[in-house]
């Protein structure tokens, strides 16, 4: 049995997977500790499907699952890479990123010293001309709770879920899964899992991953597509992590789990090009959560915020939209002369 099985849902990903491969092959863990479990989307892309294939005829440690059905979404890969997977140890890829050389060895050191259910590393964020550590409200590198009460911070960790290795009997018996066809999954899962775990470890200092942001016109990062596709199917998973903490009696915890989050929803509309109709949708199907929010954050502890506070309470959309819109002039405007000014002081 390996130690560790690595599931990477994949569509179309192309040559971007041999990076992430190679930071398999080189983990010190050693590879012939680690099951590599590949769930195909249904690519139409053809290299995908070889390199698959590919990966999966070398090395006996890894295999392929192929759906026939492109399901869109990373839920339904994830929970079959689970099924599928032989190691008691399970952690989730993306096909374009990468793991650090001695990324799955810390962590599985780290879960079978202390017998926990999960341990979650942090990440850089890598841009085309820099990498960034992602800062946290923690000041030290090691971090352990037995329940989530001990401390509440570990709510403001990224729910990413390729930094977090978990137990798979602990899923299992707790029946936790990700949610299929909708986005938000990873939030869910993690607030499933936070909420079940007997023991969790953050290291806050220990940079496991490399979480590659791509933003150009022809291929983007899902953290830069802004249409109301995608910022509608988040409100469905927010909803049902909404859902969740009913369910479980931990509905006092809506701010610390939500808070972030509608923040972000909330910029990624401003930002948007969505049209004020579909504007208006959006925030139609959004306003319960945003007045629950606010209920425990006046102004979500936004001070650019400010002025939406008052038409979410009274259900004012078109004047919520309006003040959406002039938001958006403004913060158009500020970036505009922070660019005029980045552009004189190099050239003068």
């Amino acid at each position: 049995m390996k130690k560790i099985s690595v599931i990477i849902p994949t569509f179309n990903t192309g040559v971007l997977l041999n990076d992430l491969f190679d930071s398999l092959l080189n983990q010190s863990l050693g590879f012939e500790d680690i099951e590599v479990i590949f769930v195909d989307d249904a690519s139409s892309d053809q290299y995908t499907l070889d390199l698959i294939n590919k990966f999966t005829s070398n090395y006996s440690n890894c295999k392929g699952v192929f759906l026939k059905v492109n399901s869109g979404f990373p839920g339904k890969p994830r929970n079959i890479g689970i099924k599928e997977s032989s190691s008691d140890y399970v952690i989730f890829a993306d096909h374009d990123d990468t793991y650090e050389k001695n990324t799955l060895e810390v962590l599985y050191d780290e879960i079978t010293k202390k017998n926990a259910d999960i341990t979650i590393s942090n990440y850089y964020n890598v841009y085309p001309d820099r990498k960034e550590k992602v800062k946290t409200p923690f000041t030290q590198n090691y971090n352990e709770i037995n329940c989530i009460d001990e401390d509440l911070r570990f709510f403001e960790i990224g729910p990413s879920i390729w930094t977090k290795l978990f137990r798979k009997d602990f899923l299992n018996e707790n029946n936790i899964e990700f949610m299929e066809g909708i986005l938000g999954e990873d939030l869910h899962f993690y607030i499933n899992s936070l909420l079940n775990s007997s023991k969790t470890i953050y290291l806050n200092e220990f940079y496991g991953y490399n979480y590659k942001i791509r933003d150009s016109s022809n291929d983007k990062s899902t953290i830069h597509i802004r249409n109301k596709n995608y910022l509608k199917q988040m409100i469905v998973g927010y909803y049902n992590t909404w859902d969740l903490l009913k369910n479980k009696n931990k509905e006092k915890y809506f701010s610390n789990v939500f808070l972030r989050h509608i923040v972000y929803w909330i910029t990624s509309l401003i930002v948007s090009d969505i049209s004020d109709d579909n504007k208006k949708d959006l925030i139609i199907g959004i306003n319960p959560l945003l007045k629950k929010q606010l209920s425990y954050t006046p102004n979500f502890n936004e001070k650019n915020y400010t002025s939406l506070s008052k038409p979410i309470l009274e259900d004012n959309f078109d004047d919520l939209i309006k003040k959406i819109n002039k938001i958006k002039k403004i913060r158009n405007i500020k970036n505009k002369f922070k660019k005029s000014l980045k552009f004189f002081t190099k050239n003068n």
